[in-house]
């Protein structure tokens, strides 16, 4: 839905353009004293002028001046002529200008003086329009109900949004967590990342960047042959329907996806890396570079802590780890070998998992440690230690990891600058931590361990 616009108030035109009203000059023309001093007793005084939304803050500060003077009742015995002589003295020293800022700041506004009482209600009535014109202009720039947020003044609403994560959970497994404050944030992360996806693709198509159909259905294919097997369309077809979505959905998700690739690589361009870059770099990782530290570990995986602590006690206990696993373990895969996964690296394993793991020594247990799938509890059979690699093992592997940082530092700082420089107004429960920063992966890309449904 397009941004209603409204124009503001605009400033009065020029007073001394204007027909004068009753035989009154309009505001800013000098009145004649000695008309005025003559006829003060039976004179009308004309009604205030229109005041523009520019003068509106300093009007209101001789308001409450003006509520004041206007309480105390006039005293009988003074005379009209008094007050017409008072308005001309304070004219005459601003006849040539020199004397103005020395009128009160309602008269330089509403032009010729009137009762007090007049001036109180005139005060009151602008203060009243501006509070209407005021609300009015929120209400139209305000986000509405149905919004998640607002880019460039079309509004996507929380139904748009729940969409788009349809698609992605078809595509990636994306799955919104159980847990209310994850839960929360995980909608504030979406939200952005349609956003700024929203955002990539207006500059794609400020580059006129196009993705073919064609490339988009053999991209498709062959998602659908990865991940369900040759042939096996209406696997696919179901997983759509189980999770709500469509595959003409799934079709725009993997577009943009291929569009964006495309911006990255122009924005980035093409990222060389020196020979003398190349060999810092290495001096700097050479020890992480290499084969990593591998360990063979038997593990046993049970339903909840006080399984897991039960079967870490029994094998403290010194009872043999097949036996325990048989009698505890739900992995079946493993559970009649004796708990053995084989020799594993620490990126091989969950992170909760690898930390227990490689954080003992040979022969010695660990857990019991929460994991994915249950409660994790093993012995580390064997070590076989780091090797470090030589430059020329890893030149080729280190330059292109290089390139990769580099054109994502790249990329991360042009992105950033294009979501600093866009209009994105988010609705309250949907408002990011952080709007403006670039987001940690691709703009509403696959997040780390997911699987598409089945």
């Amino acid at each position: 839905m397009p941004q209603q616009r409204v124009s503001r108030p605009r400033a009065n035109e020029d007073p001394a353009a204007n027909a004068p009203v009753n035989g009154t000059e309009r505001l800013g023309e000098h009145q004649d004293c000695s008309s005025a001093q003559g006829d003060a007793a039976g004179s009308t005084e004309p009604d205030p002028q229109p005041v523009s939304s520019d003068q509106i803050s300093d009007h209101e500060d001789t308001v409450g001046d003006d509520r004041t003077d206007a309480a105390a009742p006039p005293d009988p015995a003074a005379p009209d002529t008094e007050t017409a002589e008072a308005d001309c003295d304070e004219d005459a020293a601003t006849s040539d200008g020199s004397g103005d800022a020395r009128l009160p700041l309602h008269r330089r506004l509403l032009g010729p003086a009137m009762p007090k009482g007049r001036t109180l209600a005139a005060a009151l009535v602008v203060v009243l329009l501006v509070g209407v014109g005021g609300i009015a202009w929120w209400r139209l720039t305000a986000l509405p109900a149905e919004a998640a947020f607002r880019y460039d003044g079309d509004v996507v609403t929380i139904e748009q949004l729940d969409q788009r994560i349809d698609a992605l959970r078809a595509l990636y497994g994306v799955e919104a967590p159980e847990d209310p404050a994850q839960a929360d944030g995980f909608r504030r992360d979406v939200a952005k990342s349609v956003a700024v996806s929203e955002i990539l693709d207006d500059a794609a198509e400020e580059r006129q960047i196009v993705v073919a159909d064609k490339q988009v259905q053999d991209t498709l294919d062959r998602y659908i042959e990865q991940q369900f097997g040759p042939g096996n369309r209406d696997a696919f077809v179901q997983a759509l329907g189980n999770v709500g979505t469509s595959e003409p959905a799934v079709r725009d998700e993997i577009r943009r996806q291929l569009t964006v690739g495309e911006l990255m690589q122009q924005v980035v361009g093409t990222i060389t890396i020196s020979d003398e870059d190349l060999r810092t770099a290495y001096d700097q990782r050479k020890d992480t570079l290499g084969t990593p530290e591998r360990r063979s570990i038997s593990n046993i995986v049970v339903a909840s802590q006080q399984d897991a602590q039960a079967a870490l006690d029994q094998l403290n206990a010194g009872a043999p780890v097949a036996e325990v696993a048989a009698t505890w373990s739900l992995d079946a895969s493993t559970k009649d070998k004796g708990g053995a996964i084989g020799e594993v690296a620490r990126a091989d394993l969950e992170q909760p998992v690898a930390d227990a793991a490689f954080s003992v020594g040979s022969g010695q247990f660990f857990g019991p440690v929460q994991g994915r799938h249950g409660w994790n509890v093993g012995r580390v059979d064997s070590v076989s230690p780091f090797v470090p690699a030589t430059f020329e093992q890893v030149a080729d592997g280190l330059r292109s990891a290089l390139q990769t940082e580099r054109s994502l530092t790249v990329w991360r700082d042009w992105l950033g600058q294009q979501i600093s420089d866009a209009d994105v107004d988010y609705a309250d429960a949907y408002r990011p931590a952080d709007p403006d920063a670039a987001p940690t992966m691709d703009p509403a890309g696959p997040p780390a361990e997911t699987e598409p449904p089945r």
